[in-house]
């Protein structure tokens, strides 16, 4: 009995300060976007010489908390199953430019608003987290964006679906290449993502 003890004693021991190292969804996403905002306020003649510079820092920044693999795949929806996967590849490279894009475009806007961050709302299980943070805007109602996460099996939070100013991504996506689709075919549709325009 007293061995059982210890061994239970030393997983607990185990176990906790891993969960401890475990970084708040909020403390993540609130460390990128601030590296992201200081970057753009002090760099506003690199901003104003093209896209290439936000873009840049939305890929190296922002991207790698984003499982841009998901979202691919969820935006496809019953799509993903139809095709191959040199097709899943290629939709994936390309839905990651659609990102960074996307991204790009809500940062540019950014002149120094203040942004604040409600606290973490889990799920029962706490491996996903819906993290909120309000631009708030002068004269103007606060932009409201909100970052669905799960928990990865190596212990990092990622995004995999937004919502900006009550739009969610995926569902907006997975509409407008529903329509794409039956419109153009999917490898159009593969084509003309891979050619967005940063």
């Amino acid at each position: 009995m007293l061995r059982i003890m210890s061994i239970l004693s030393l997983l607990v021991a185990l176990v906790l300060p891993a969960q401890a190292e475990l970084v708040d969804p909020k403390v993540m996403v609130k460390g990128v976007s601030d590296k992201v905002l200081v970057t753009i306020l002090g760099n506003k003649e690199k901003m104003a010489a093209g896209p290439e510079f936000l873009a840049n820092i939305i890929e190296t920044q922002m991207i790698p908390i984003i499982d841009q693999p998901r979202m691919a795949k969820y935006a496809l929806g019953k799509h993903w199953k139809t095709i191959n996967e040199m097709q899943r590849q290629e939709f994936t490279a390309g839905f990651k430019r659609l990102l960074i894009k996307t991204y790009s475009g809500a940062f540019k806007a950014y002149t120094g608003q203040d942004v604040t961050y409600s606290d973490t709302k889990y799920n029962k299980k706490s491996d996903k987290a819906i993290v909120t943070s309000d631009i708030h805007m002068a004269g103007g109602s606060p932009i409201r964006l909100k970052y669905r996460l799960y928990l990865s099996k190596q212990g990092q939070w990622l995004v995999y679906d937004a919502n900006i100013a009550g739009l969610g991504l995926l569902k907006t996506y997975r509409a407008q290449f529903s329509e794409q689709i039956q419109r153009d075919g999917i490898e159009n549709t593969i084509a003309k993502l891979n050619a967005v325009q940063l």
